[in-house]
């Protein structure tokens, strides 16, 4: 049931994110209803993900401190804390939304602090955070970072021809929704190969 709940959510992603990529292209526009409903939607999918997740599916175990030495020969255990399948994947899918919407939030009041003037609109950031909804926190960071490379590579290209000046505008969210296209195609490879060259 729950590859059939990941071929259904990825495929309304990508009907989400190839409209928004048109609209934005046209408009320069991210509307919230499709931006927010893209996020309840996104959760919706998690929340029912979760209700087929055994409760030992994906636990985290959380034992930092759990034995106290209270004095000589005498130890208390204060327990461990755990978090079951399901209240991982849900707890960790909203940190994920929250997460990379703070983070692009920084980065906006960062260009504002420097070029004192708007760098991206806050649609940018309600798309990155549906992605996230959809993908995960590792996903829409891969999707930001395809995205933020596709708009240099595109705004370089603009700018050797001459068809645009330093302070021309992008519709950096058509790049972010190529970006999440290829996160929701193969993020989850390209990540596993990026952490094994680590090791």
């Amino acid at each position: 049931m729950t590859g059939y709940l990941d071929v259904c959510s990825i495929a309304i992603l990508g009907f989400l994110l190839i409209g928004l990529m048109v609209m934005d292209w046209q408009t320069m526009l991210l509307p919230d209803a499709f931006t927010l409903t893209g996020i309840s939607i996104g959760l919706f999918f998690i929340c029912s993900q979760a209700i087929f997740l055994g409760p030992n599916d994906d636990q985290v175990l959380l034992t930092k401190h759990s034995l106290h030495l209270t004095s000589p020969g005498g130890v208390t255990d204060n327990g461990n804390v755990f978090l079951t399948g399901p209240e991982s994947l849900i707890l960790g899918r909203i940190a994920a939304i929250c997460g990379v919407a703070l983070l692009l939030l920084l980065i906006r009041w960062l260009y504002k602090a420097v070029r004192h003037r708007e760098g991206m609109g806050l649609g940018d950031v309600k798309l990155l955070a549906m992605i996230a909804a959809f993908l995960g926190f590792w996903p829409a960071v891969l999707s930001l970072f395809f995205g933020t490379l596709g708009a240099a590579i595109y705004g370089a290209v603009l700018l050797t021809r001459g068809r645009a000046a330093a302070t021309s505008k992008l519709a950096f969210g058509s790049f972010l929704c190529v970006g999440g296209l290829i996160a929701a195609m193969y993020g989850n490879r390209l990540i596993d190969r990026y952490i094994a060259l680590l090791h």
